[in-house]
C-alpha cells in the first residue's frame, strides 16, 4: 500500500512547546498526539525549562493568577485548568472579536456563535493587556506584548478527545473556539518557518443534474449563471456519468456560453447505493473509475462541455482502496466531506487527523473538503479561511426551492472576506499548494500531482518537497512559452528566464489503463433503470 496520508511536517523544523501542568488535571493529554502531526511543534509535559524562542502553555489554574510571570523571555499561552470530567452537552456561547491585528484572519471584528464544553473563564485585565474576544461582554481572550514578546491568556479550557476521536471532533463549525487561542498562538511561534498558504478559493456543488433539460428540479442553469455573474460566484454540477447518454444542446450551450460561472464534474458512475465504498476487487474499482472516465469522454465530444475529473462519490460514501485507484484512473482529485470521509474509513489511523489541513492527502489521492449548507454555514466559511481550505459548499436541487437567492446571500459573504477565487474545481485542486522563500531559493509543497502557480519575482531557484514520500517521482515543469523541465523531488532546479512567471506542474506518471483491458461483470440494466426513477422523482417533484 502506498501512503496513507501526507505528514505535512515531515520536513519543517519543530518548535518546541513547554506545558506547565497540574499532573493531577490532565484530560486534554489526547490532543497531543493529534497536534504533534498536524503542526511543527514537539509538546513537552513538565519537562525542564523553557529555551530563549520556544513557547511555553501554562494550566496550572485559574488563568488570573500569574503562572506565566516566571517565562517574560518566552511567548506564552494561559488557560485555564481543564475539568476533571467533560459535560455530556455542549453549550452555546456569543463570541465577539475586536479589530485588534492580532486577531487572526478572518475573525476580526466578527460577532458569532459557537458551542464550548465549558463556559469560559471571565478575565482580568492587567497593565497593557488588550481584548481579543468578549463573551456576553466579559473578556475571554486578552494578549499583552513586552520587548517583541507577545503573552497570551485565554478563558477557554483545552477539549478533551478521546483515543478514537480526532481533530475534526473539537474542530469545526459548530465547535472551534476551544481550539482557535491555542492554534493561533503556536503559528505565531512558528512565524519564521511557515509556509504560504494557498489562496481563498471557493465553489458551490449540486449533486446529480446533467444535460437532459435546462432545468433539473428547482435547478435553472439559465438563472443561475445569471445570478453567478452578477454576484460573483460559480457552481459545479456533479453529474452522474451513467447519464451521460444524451445531452440537451440547448442546456450544453448554457454551459459553453457560461464558464466563468458553470461547470461539470464526476458524481460516481452509476449512483448506486454506497458505490465507491464497496469491498470490490482491485480489477473492479479500476473498471468502475476508467467507464466513468470513457463515459465523460463521450459526453464531452458531443457537447464541447468540459467535465472535472474531480470525484465526487454519491452520499460521500468512498473508500481508501478507491480513492487509491483514482489518480492512476484519470482522475485529479475527489471532493468530500470530512465527516463523511472519516465515516467510510472508520479505523483508519488517518483518519483521526482528517480537517486541519488546506487538503488532505490519502493513498496519494488529494481531497478537497465541502460542507452542507445549514445554519452553521457562516461559521464553515470562517473556518475553512482561518485554515486556507477551499469553501466548497453542496447541496441538491431541493436546497434552492426557495430560490437562487441562498447561493447569493452566502456568496457576498464570502466575497466580502477579500480577493476569492471561484472557479470550477480543477482549477482549485491547481492552486493547492504551499511555498515559502529561503533566500532566492522558493520551496514548494505541491498538495496534489498537479499544480499551477506564480513564481515570486525573486526566484533564482525552486525545491519541490513532494508529497508522495513512497513514491519519489520526477515532475515535469512548463512555463509560459512551452518550454519544458524536468525535475526531481529535493533537488534544487535552476529557473531559466522563460520559466518566470506562471508554471505548470504535473507528475509523471504511468499511462492510464485502457477500458478493454478490464472485463469484470458488472449489472447495466437495473442501474440504469433505478437512475430513470430517481430522475424522474427529481423532475416532477417540484412541480406537483
Amino acid at each position: 500500500m502506498r501512503l496513507e496520508i501526507l505528514d505535512y511536517n515531515s520536513m519543517s523544523i519543530r518548535r518546541h512547546i513547554h506545558i506547565k501542568s497540574d499532573p493531577a488535571c490532565q484530560p486534554w493529554v489526547g490532543l497531543l498526539p493529534v497536534l504533534e502531526h498536524l503542526l511543527p511543534v514537539k509538546l513537552d509535559v513538565n519537562v525542564g525549562m523553557p529555551d530563549v524562542g520556544s513557547g511555553v502553555m501554562v494550566m496550572e489554574g485559574p488563568v488570573d493568577v500569574e503562572g506565566a510571570s516566571n517565562y517574560s523571555h518566552a511567548q506564552t499561552l494561559t488557560v485555564p485548568r481543564s475539568p476533571a470530567s467533560t459535560p455530556a452537552k455542549l453549550v452555546e456561547i456569543n463570541v465577539v472579536f475586536s479589530n485588534d491585528f492580532v486577531v487572526p484572519f478572518p475573525y476580526q471584528g466578527r460577532s458569532l456563535r459557537t458551542k464550548v464544553a465549558v463556559k469560559p473563564e471571565t478575565l482580568s485585565l492587567r497593565g497593557n493587556e488588550r481584548i481579543l474576544a468578549t463573551s456576553d461582554g466579559h473578556p475571554v481572550w486578552v494578549v499583552l506584548e513586552e520587548a517583541g514578546v507577545k503573552h497570551f491568556r485565554s478563558g477557554f479550557a483545552l477539549p478533551e478527545i478521546e483515543s478514537c476521536a480526532g481533530i475534526k471532533d473539537v474542530l469545526n463549525e459548530e465547535r472551534f473556539m476551544e481550539m482557535l487561542p491555542m492554534l493561533h498562538w503556536i503559528r505565531e511561534l512558528c512565524t519564521k518557518t511557515a509556509y504560504e498558504d494557498p489562496p481563498l478559493r471557493a465553489c458551490f456543488i449540486f449533486d446529480d443534474p446533467n444535460l437532459h433539460w435546462t432545468s433539473y428540479g428547482f435547478v435553472d442553469f439559465q438563472k443561475i449563471a445569471e445570478r453567478a455573474a452578477r454576484f460573483n460566484y460559480h457552481v459545479t454540477f456533479a453529474t452522474i456519468p451513467l447519464d451521460a447518454w444524451f445531452a440537451h444542446e440547448a442546456t450544453a450551450q448554457v454551459f459553453r456560453n457560461n464558464p466563468r460561472h458553470l461547470s461539470l464534474t464526476v458524481h460516481g458512475n452509476d449512483h448506486t447505493k454506497q458505490e465507491l465504498a464497496r469491498n470490490y476487487t482491485p480489477e473492479a474499482r479500476v473498471f468502475l473509475l476508467r467507464q466513468a472516465i470513457h463515459r465523460i469522454e463521450r459526453l464531452e465530444a458531443r457537447t464541447g462541455v468540459p467535465v472535472c475529473r474531480v470525484m465526487v462519490p454519491p452520499h460521500g460514501a468512498c473508500s481508501e482502496a478507491m480513492l487509491a485507484e483514482l489518480p492512476g484512473c484519470g482522475f485529479e482529485a475527489a471532493c468530500i466531506s470530512h465527516g463523511s470521509l472519516r465515516a467510510h474509513n472508520e479505523g483508519k489511523s488517518w483518519a483521526r487527523h482528517v480537517g486541519y489541513f488546506p487538503s488532505e492527502l490519502v493513498q496519494d489521492c488529494p481531497v478537497l473538503p465541502r460542507w452542507g449548507f445549514s445554519a452553521n454555514s457562516k461559521n464553515a466559511v470562517l473556518l475553512a479561511a482561518f485554515l486556507r481550505q477551499p469553501m466548497v459548499f453542496r447541496g441538491h436541487h431541493q436546497d434552492l426551492k426557495a430560490g437562487v437567492e441562498l447561493l447569493d446571500e452566502l456568496a457576498e459573504f464570502i466575497n466580502g472576506l477579500g480577493t476569492v477565487s471561484w472557479s470550477n474545481l480543477t482549477s482549485l485542486c491547481r492552486m493547492n499548494y504551499q511555498w515559502k522563500m529561503d533566500g532566492a531559493t522558493c520551496r514548494i509543497r505541491p498538495l496534489g500531482s498537479r499544480i499551477i502557480l506564480q513564481t515570486p519575482k525573486q526566484t533564482a531557484q525552486f525545491v519541490i518537497e513532494s508529497p508522495f514520500q513512497h513514491d519519489r517521482k520526477s515532475w515535469k515543469i512548463t512555463g509560459v512559452s512551452g518550454s519544458v523541465l524536468e525535475a526531481n523531488p529535493e533537488e534544487p532546479v535552476l529557473l531559466p528566464e522563460t520559466f518566470k512567471g506562471k508554471i505548470s506542474m504535473v507528475v509523471n506518471s504511468e499511462p492510464l489503463p485502457e477500458l478493454a483491458e478490464i472485463q469484470p461483470n458488472r449489472p447495466v440494466i437495473w442501474p440504469f433503470f433505478r437512475r430513470l426513477l430517481a430522475e424522474g422523482r427529481d423532475r416532477f417533484l417540484p412541480v406537483s
